[in-house]
């Protein structure tokens, strides 16, 4: 039995009153700070990601050791993001937003020392100074999710708070918040290479005065929001509200939507290219028939994917003017028939040659065409993403006292369905290939498309409809 948490859940006609954009002006230059910052630490967390990479991998030969110290990454951040929102709640954003990269500094700090002392670490011996080693990199890893788990939730519960009654202002920050995340990660891989190829470990000084920055340009340049809008409520909820708010209808509801695309959102880039990469003739015998499966190379594959990923941000940035124009679940039926699109597509590319090598000179065309189909499709799926976080935003709009609990939920959603989208995706590839990936991708199209066609049968994209 689902638990309705909500009292306002017997009120729908209040709920869908249109309101007045009462925004104040001065929250704007809080939100240009804020979505500046968002972007500052993803590339600091990235280049810190890529330096330890490049230094564990140097002296360790177990790929799933490196791999289980860097992902623990994730532990801090989706345990702390459902508890800050709701510590949101009661102390404010600004806090949580101002000293949240502080962890993150002392875990760079750390990295920086402990590479110091261990510049060329000793990994075929399993001794006390290798256990040091793993346990400082363990522990900042640690504090860098930490830092993640008090920046997202602080960060989304501020733009609902900043957005109620404008519906365009909500859409525009919603993807600002998108774009600088995809683009952050994106400019941090080649930014982190060179970092690491020209400082080695003493590029952990270059992040660290990232971090310290952010701080310095959030306490000066952000306001709190707690007190815009609705009045909080004057009981505050538990700190473990965040995980009791999954039972809430509207929530409970709409996760499967942002989960499936979440999981396709960390399965596709990552194993595209591991799926392009694969070694000739292995991936012929593997898999025979399939041109996406193999023969590419590192910069061709990158290639591709970077441009496909380019295509998507630009698509999100054409989405933020139409958004606040459309209902919500009408963009979301709009995304995910783009993603059939890109589905089909791709499929069909897939299917005309084994190789690159022997793909026949009169198909090109047919080929070509069916990539800028692909590319059509793309776009359109760019606006599942932001309007699914506006979606996010008005249910916790709905639901005063609770906002920050709410959003605390993304990071949960956003890092569980990305991890195990790539999990689940890698064994659909080892099944049929890039068939397989295709069929994974399918399967959340349905998923997707089930819950928002619930949750447009039962209205709840109507909440918080703004006055355009």
């Amino acid at each position: 039995m689902i638990t309705n948490t909500n009292s306002h859940e017997q009120s729908p006609p209040r709920e869908l009153v249109k309101k007045p954009e009462t925004t104040p002006k001065l929250s704007i230059s809080s939100l240009a700070v804020i979505i500046l910052s968002t972007l500052l630490l993803r590339v600091a967390g990235r280049v810190s990601f890529i330096i330890l990479t490049f230094y564990l991998g140097e002296h360790f030969e177990s790929a799933f050791l490196v791999t289980l110290v860097l992902e623990s990454y994730y532990l801090t951040e989706l345990f702390l993001s459902p508890i800050i929102g709701s510590l949101s709640d009661r102390f404010g954003r600004r806090p949580f937003l101002v000293f949240g990269p502080l962890p993150a500094a002392i875990a760079v700090f750390g990295f920086f020392t402990i590479s110091r002392i261990y510049p060329s670490p000793n990994a075929d011996q399993f001794n006390l100074h290798l256990l040091i080693l793993l346990g400082v990199i363990l522990v900042g890893r640690l504090l860098e999710g930490a830092t993640t788990g008090m920046n997202v939730p602080g960060t989304l519960g501020y733009f609902t708070d900043v957005t109620i009654g404008s519906e365009k202002l909500r859409a525009k920050v919603n993807t600002a918040f998108e774009v600088v995340t995809v683009a952050g990660l994106a400019l941090a891989i080649p930014l982190g290479g060179a970092i690491s190829k020209m400082a080695g470990t003493t590029g952990f000084l270059i992040v660290l005065a990232l971090y310290l920055t952010i701080v310095a340009v959030s306490f000066f340049g952000i306001k709190e929001s707690h007190h815009i809008g609705e009045q909080q409520t004057a009981s505050h909820p538990s700190i473990w509200e965040g995980f009791a708010m999954i039972r809430h209808r509207r929530i409970f509801t709409f996760i499967p939507a942002w989960f499936a695309v979440n999981a396709l959102i960390g399965a596709l880039p990552n194993q595209i290219l591991l799926i392009m990469t694969y070694p000739e003739p292995a991936a012929s015998a593997r898999h025979p028939g399939q041109l996406f499966y193999g023969g590419f190379d590192r910069m061709a594959s990158t290639m591709w994917v970077g441009l496909f990923a380019l295509f998507f941000l630009i698509g999100m940035g054409l989405w933020m003017f139409i958004v606040p124009r459309m209902r919500r679940s009408t963009v979301m039926y709009i995304g995910l028939s783009g993603l059939a699109l890109l589905i089909a597509s791709l499929s069909i590319v897939n299917s005309l040659s084994g190789t690159m090598e022997s793909l026949p000179a009169g198909i090109l065309p047919f080929a070509i065409s069916m990539l800028v189909l692909a590319v059509v499709g793309l776009l359109l799926l760019a606006g599942f993403t932001p309007v699914a976080l506006s979606q996010m935003n008005a249910i916790a709009e709905s639901m005063p006292g609770k906002r920050g609990a709410v959003m605390g939920l993304y990071s949960v959603v956003l890092g569980i369905g990305q991890a195990l989208g790539q999990g689940i995706g890698s064994i659909f590839v080892d099944w049929q290939g890039f068939y397989g990936l295709m069929t994974f991708s399918a399967l959340m199209l349905i998923v997707s498309l089930i819950s928002v066609t619930y949750m447009r049968v039962h209205k709840d994209d109507l909440l918080a409809t703004a006055a355009h």
